[in-house]
């Protein structure tokens, strides 16, 4: 049964439920943290912590940095960062700006294991710390690609299992990977809808996601 929102009364931007998934299959994948040990030796703006799976930078370039202007720090991630063109922009916020890595141009989502994070001081980028997903595959059972399910299916999904009520508003949804399994070093990451919240009534924003290539979706509330 299809889910008529306005009869809900739940909110929601309408570019959400535009977002097409026609022809769009993904699977299950895995990935292992990278070591950037090597990578750091005899550069003295390069240190690592976590047992070489954080690579810490100094930047001694002005790269500058604006709320309406990112456009040396986007020059600078695709061509000093280590495999900058993997990251894309995720959030913008005083004094920092993160990116996520991505895989088939799909972003891991909400992963400390796959993120670039800028510290900005006076309006330049000062330093930053990246995390990275090596050795990302598919997974070797039987799993293979699967039709992605639409954003409207999944809001559904949460409406259904009551994470949704009159009044909430949906206010982003994003599809990418997210971790299931997170182990030491390795990591299985399935295809899922980030969707953002804001409950009626409340401040805080909630966090879900819900997996993409299943009718009868898991929910995971973060």
């Amino acid at each position: 049964m299809k889910l008529i929102f306005s009869k809900k009364k739940l909110k929601y931007r309408a570019s959400i439920l535009n977002k097409s998934v026609k022809g769009i299959k993904l699977e299950q994948i895995t990935g292992r943290s990278k070591d950037f040990s090597s990578k750091a030796k005899g550069d003295s703006d390069l240190t690592t912590s976590d047992g070489g799976k954080l690579l810490n930078a100094n930047i001694s370039q002005s790269v500058k940095v604006s709320d309406n202007n990112l456009k040396d720090l986007k020059d600078y991630v695709n061509k000093r960062v280590f495999k900058g063109s993997e990251y894309q922009l995720s959030e913008i916020s005083s004094g920092s700006v993160k990116y996520e890595q991505t895989y088939d141009n799909f972003p891991i989502l909400n992963n400390s294991k796959a993120m670039l994070n800028f510290n900005i001081e006076d309006n330049k980028a000062a330093s930053y710390k990246q995390s990275m997903m090596d050795d990302i595959k598919p997974t070797d059972g039987a799993d293979k690609k699967h039709q992605v399910i639409g954003v409207r299916k999944a809001i559904e999904a949460l409406y259904y299992n009551r994470y949704l009520k009159k009044g909430d508003e949906v206010i982003n949804a994003r599809l990418g990977y997210y971790s299931v399994v997170n182990e030491t070093n390795v990591q299985l990451l399935q295809p899922n809808w980030e969707i953002k919240v804001k409950h009626d009534g409340k401040d805080k924003t909630n966090t879900y996601y819900v997996e993409a290539t299943n009718n009868n979706p898991k929910i995971i509330n973060h």
